[in-house]
This record gives C-alpha cells, sequence and structure tokens, in this order.
C-alpha cells in the first residue's frame, strides 16, 4: 500500500539489485531452472512484466541468496515485482471487481458469519456445497 511508483520504489526496498555483477550464479543454483539473473536485471530496467513471468515458477527456496556476490536476494526482488505487475500493471478481470464490490457490500454475511460460529468438530462434518 505505501509503493506510489513501483519501477522506482523497487530501489528502494532493494538498492543492491542495481549492483548485480551478472555472475548468473543465482542462476546456477536455482533449483526450478529460473533464469534468475535475466529476472533482476529485467526488474532494474523496468520490464516488470518480463521479470515477473521469468520468477513466476520461484518457490522461496532462498537458494540464490547466499552466492549472490552483490547481496541481492533475487527472490525477494522477483516476489515484489510479481505482485506490483498484479497490482499496478495487470488489468483486473470484471468479475473479480464485481465480486470484490459484493464482499464489500456485506452480500456475504451471513454465511461467513454462519461459518464463523460452527465448532471446529461441526467444520469436520459439515455439508460442502
Amino acid at each position: 500500500e505505501e509503493i506510489k511508483d513501483p519501477k522506482q520504489d523497487l530501489f528502494r526496498h532493494f538498492p543492491e539489485a542495481a549492483l548485480c555483477r551478472n555472475c548468473n550464479a543465482c542462476t546456477e543454483a536455482c533449483p526450478q531452472g529460473i533464469d534468475v539473473r535475466t529476472g533482476v536485471w529485467k526488474a532494474v530496467f523496468g520490464d516488470f512484466k518480463e521479470s515477473a513471468n521469468l520468477f513466476l515458477p520461484c518457490v522461496m527456496c532462498n537458494l540464490c541468496v547466499p552466492v549472490c556476490i552483490a547481496d541481492i536476494a533475487p527472490n525477494q526482488v522477483g516476489l515484489y515485482v510479481r505482485r506490483a505487475q498484479a497490482i499496478f500493471f495487470t488489468e483486473k478481470p470484471v468479475q473479480l471487481s464485481a465480486r470484490i464490490e459484493e464482499i464489500q457490500k456485506g452480500k456475504f454475511d451471513p454465511e461467513w458469519n454462519q461459518l464463523l460460529s460452527l465448532s471446529e468438530e461441526e467444520l469436520k462434518t459439515a455439508p460442502i456445497g
């Protein structure tokens, strides 16, 4: 919520990202086969869409972090880029906006309150649907 300009704020949160030395150790360490180095560089140069796509299979194993000679946490840069891409640069589905509005107006409050009133045992045996 505090992000105003996601591409500039990348450097506020991850100033070391611009210090990547292209050693490729992060990519070599990645068990998911992600081109981590390219993902970081694309983020640094503002291509959030492509960077987010590259980091999509990241499982946050952190294996890229200790091998980075520039002290970048590439997986965290990837997470930031994925979130920023989704929030700021991706068109929201019409159905999602409509559902959020229904939730905010309390359309599902009765069902939610009923669910919250159930005990743990009742939740285990409650019929679905």
